[in-house]
This record gives structure tokens, sequence and C-alpha cells, in this order.
């Protein structure tokens, strides 16, 4: 058994591993405007005119390229943007190329819907696409990364204008549904996302940790730093297919996941701590931080590594204590373990015990194609229908209408909006932190 050096920082709630996205500038348009795709290109079209602001030293939006893939020469103009505002206006140094390189490169331009003043890129917003699965069900989810808009041209309504061509990028992808998470709700749901699924930040302490069962004899465990071995990162893959909950992993994609950071708060890099009955992985943690961001295996090996590590991170940051009078005692130790609402047996195992918990959206989603989230999860006996923005679900004599932004919360909650097919709704809806874009 072995342990890593440690980060220096304390444990936590996880909340501050995620940063909810912002975007400076956002007004709402004067109209809606649908977009088609037609010939690579997106165009644009409303059933009434479409009202143009013209500002100072700037051209009239029909002067604009745009909305349409990026193409290649004009990522550097894309990450320019990007890190203007998601970086510099916040704060913090240019960080979108190392944060996201799975985002940003020349074989996902397609997925990055810019809008342009000539050669100059004033609206962008991306795509990772990011296959799931829960159970039998799989899912093709659209993380929307970085929408943003340059200085002199907000106002204008870009931002909707490339939204509303990454969402129809997203229909053509294939995808199920589209996730993001910001702090600016209202905006993003008059263009159809809603709050919806929930994320669980399980709160372990001393006195809690040691309802786990300890970890069984013949079962030992190590932690590993970053840059991680091949053998580790294949661990960690087969334990992810065998729970099916989450992302689809390659050894390939988690050594990049692991490699790129969506928090620049957030310094301390991941370690991965796997359980093995002799050389067979039996489950595994990443700790972030002090804050356990993902884990996996059978439910008792996961509930078991999770109290052996608790311990030795308290034993390792506290020390051997001698009270007295005048010691200053430190603070209870507190971990953050992040985890879906169901899914998997170690979450049905805490029910019983009640431990503290603390709840959130996972972020806003966006239905892409209801029919597919339904067939996905087996309800091919609900029926259906879409009319004037308003879809209609049917089965057998129990009917609901819904416009697309409840519809997220119907299928997904977490709140039970209607009674419709209450044995089967709300579905879960899981990415782990490490997809978070």
């Amino acid at each position: 058994m072995s342990s890593c050096p440690g980060t220096g920082r304390g444990h936590g709630s996880t909340s501050r591993y995620f940063r909810r996205h912002s975007t400076p500038g956002l007004t709402p348009p004067v109209r809606q405007v649908r977009h088609v795709r037609a010939g690579g290109r997106y165009a644009l079209g409303t059933r009434s005119p479409i009202r143009f602001f013209t500002m100072s030293g700037t051209r009239t939006n029909k002067d604009l390229d745009g909305p349409r893939p990026a193409r290649p020469g004009e990522l550097d103009g894309v990450l320019n943007l990007a890190d203007e505002v998601m970086r510099v206006e916040q704060g913090h140094a240019p960080s979108i190329a190392v944060d996201y390189p799975f985002i940003y490169n020349d074989d996902n331009l397609e997925n990055i819907v810019v809008v342009t003043d000539g050669a100059l890129v004033v609206a962008t917003v991306a795509i990772w696409v990011n296959e799931i699965e829960v159970g039998a069900a799989r899912l093709s989810v659209g993380g929307i990364n970085c929408l943003a808009t340059r200085t002199g041209y907000r106002g204008r309504g870009l931002a909707t204008t490339v939204m509303r061509g990454a969402q129809a990028r997203m229909a053509e992808l294939g995808c199920h549904v589209g996730r993001l998470t910001t702090n600016i709700a209202k905006w993003y749901r008059r263009l159809g996302w809603e709050n919806a699924a929930v994320q669980y930040d399980i709160q372990l302490n001393h006195s809690n940790v040691e309802m786990f069962a300890p970890l069984p004899g013949d079962v030992t465990y190590a932690c590993h730093d970053d840059p991680f071995d091949d053998d580790v990162l294949d661990a960690v893959v087969a334990l992810r297919r065998a729970d099916r909950l989450g992302g689809v992993r390659t050894a390939g994609l988690m050594r990049t996941l692991l490699g790129s950071g969506s928090d620049p708060d957030v310094a301390a890099g991941p370690r991965i701590v796997v359980a093995r009955r002799g050389s067979d992985p039996v489950s595994y943690l990443i700790d972030r931080g002090g804050s356990i961001t993902e884990w996996g295996g059978s439910a008792d090996l996961v509930a078991g590594l999770l109290r052996a590590w608790f311990l030795a991170e308290a034993r390792r940051r506290t020390g051997d204590i001698e009270i007295d009078a005048k010691t200053r005692v430190p603070l209870s130790e507190i971990m953050g373990v992040i985890a879906p609402r169901a899914g998997h047996g170690f979450i049905e195992g805490l029910r019983p015990r009640s431990l503290p918990v603390n709840r959130e959206y996972w972020g806003m989603l966006y239905v892409v194609d209801p029919r597919g989230i339904l067939d996905a999860f087996g309800l091919d006996d609900v029926d259906l229908a879409e009319a004037d923005g308003l879809y209609t679900l049917t089965r057998g004599g129990a009917t609901v209408t819904v416009d697309r932004p409840r519809l997220a919360k119907l299928l997904f909650g977490p709140e039970r909006i209607d009674e419709f097919a209450a044995d089967r709704l709300p579905l879960v809806f899981y990415e782990w932190p490490l997809e978070h874009v």
C-alpha cells in the first residue's frame, strides 16, 4: 500500500472543481432566428424580417460571414477570441488550447461554429461529442464550450446566431442531447435549454466513513501521479467499461482528459488510486485537490477504497496530535465524492445510510432527439408527436404536452414535473467531471 505525495490542498466540497461559465456582453436578440444548414454552411431565415443594429465603427450583420463551421487557418482566431472572453476578461491567463485540446484541433473544426468579419472571428462556440452509457442505454452528448462574442460586436444577436448554428450541427451529428453549464440560465432557456439532471456531492467525514466496510485482506491499493503508466489507465478504462456509467473511454482519451483542465482556479493535478486483487483492478478513485471526482468498480470495493483513502489522507494531513490546552486542533476532515443519483450499486447502497449530500443540477440540457432518447432507454411504448414547438407524449391512456425546455425536465428531472410514465421517468443522465467542457 502506498500513498502519493501531498498537494498542499485540504479536503472540501467538490464544487470548487467546477467553473460555471458565463459569457459577458450577451443580450437577447430582437426576434428568434432559425438556421438551416446546406452545402456545409448555415443559412439564416425568419418568418419576418431581421432587425440589424449598426454600431459605430463596425459593419452591419449583413456584411458578416456565418454562422458556419470554422475553416482551416481560423483556429488561432477562434482560440484568441475564446481566451479573451473566457480567460483574460475573467482575470486569468490564456489557457483554452491547453484546457481543451480535444476540442480545439483541426480534426474538430467542423464542430466549431463561427461568425467572421473578414479574417476576424467575432463570435464562436464549440461542440465536443461524448458518447455516454447509462446501463444498456447509450447516448451521444454534444457538450457546448466557450460561447464568446468579441467586444465591439456585442448586442447584435451574434451569440444567439452561433448557438442556433451549434444546435443545428448537433442534430446533424446525431446527438441525442446537448449539455452546457452557465450562470445565465435565463438567456439559454429562450433557446430551448433547461436546467436538468442532477449531480450529488456526498460528504464523507470521520464519523460516517467508518460505516463503509474495510477492504478485504487480499485487496491492496496504490496511488499514482501524472504521468500515468499505461497499465493504470488500462485498469481504469476496464472498470469504466464494466460499470457502463458515464463516458465511453479509451486509454488515449483518458490520458487527454486527465491532462486537461477546465478550471484555472484548481491547480492540483489528478491522482488515481487503484485497488487490486492480485494483478486484477477491482476499484479506483480519481482525487483532484482532495475531492473525489470519479470512481468505479464493484460497490463494496468502491466503498472500501473510499474508506481507506480518506483515513490515509487524514493521517497524512494531521499526523499524530497530542491534544492539550494549547493545541489547536484541525477542523474535521471533509472529503467530497461526486456521484450520479442512480445507476451504480454503490449509490443504491448509500440510500439507507442517509449520508449528507449536496445536490445540484448537472447543467442545462437541450433535447435534440427525443425519439432517440426514448428508444435508447427502451421506452418504445411511448408515442411522440411534435407540432409548433410542442411535444406530445402518449403512453397507454396517459398524455402530456410540453415545450422543449420542459421536455428536458420531464425526461431527465430531477424534479418530477408530471406523473406521466412515473414508473420510468425521470431517466438517469450522467457525465463524469472529467468529461465536463
